[in-house]
């Protein structure tokens, strides 16, 4: 792979950039396993370097991989390194994007909450993060931190708070033209419609999505054969 040959050639700090480069490639890729190997290199490769700071960044990429993996628990503790890292370096540029990363630490927290049951303990957080995320204008964590919203409000059955937020994820996948996480939104909705009894939106925004997991070579494809009843 070309970023271990880069490694092993002295360009080590090249290979820590490549990872950020790399994420955008992987959000639309779904490229899991890959990304996860380039970070476990550019890890290595900060070591090597010797700058804290850029493993603090690696550190960040592999939390965000975590969620996206929904392996939430290990997401929360590595962005907790992560901020714990940029705290003690006074990293201005890290303590300047930590109330972000914070956020992401509230979402992966949060998902975790929800899986035990305790969603009134979430919503106050994800709530203040989507207030982050809004005044730092960044896309990305509003609609993953609105979908996460109307996840919450779908699972607690207030089902018109959770189409507005999944109505605004929407919006912003589309603007953004990221199709695998509209289409996981778009999964949501589907269920959301199932909950009203409309079985026939529920239908086809569960195929339309079906179609882009395929199509992505996302693992949704094979872990949403139908929908639950």
């Amino acid at each position: 792979m070309a970023v271990e040959r880069a490694a092993a050639t002295g360009l080590r700090r090249h290979v820590c950039d490549f990872v950020s480069a790399h994420a955008a490639i992987e959000q639309a890729s779904n490229s899991y396993d890959l990304r996860d190997r380039i970070i476990g290199v550019a890890m290595t490769s900060a070591r090597h370097v010797g700058d804290p700071g850029l493993a603090a960044d690696v550190l960040a990429e592999l939390a965000r991989l975590r969620f996206f993996q929904d392996r939430f628990a290990e997401a929360r503790q590595i962005f907790g390194e992560a901020l714990g890292r940029y705290r003690d370096l006074h990293d201005v540029r890290g303590q300047a994007a930590s109330l972000t990363m914070h956020s992401y630490a509230v979402r992966a927290h949060a998902k975790a909450q929800m899986r035990m049951g305790r969603s009134a303990e979430a919503l106050p957080r994800l709530e203040a993060a989507l207030a982050t995320v809004r005044g730092k204008d960044d896309r990305w964590g509003q609609a993953i931190t609105l979908r996460v919203l109307g996840q919450l409000h779908l699972a607690e059955g207030r089902l018109d708070l959770a189409q507005d937020y999944l109505d605004a994820a929407m919006s912003i996948w589309d603007a953004m033209e990221t199709p695998l996480w509209r289409a996981r939104t778009e999964y949501d909705l589907a269920l959301l419609h199932r909950r009203r009894g409309d079985a026939e939106a529920a239908d086809t925004a569960f195929t339309h999505a079906r179609s882009v997991f395929h199509e992505r070579g996302a693992r949704e494809y094979t872990e949403h054969v139908e929908l639950p009843v």
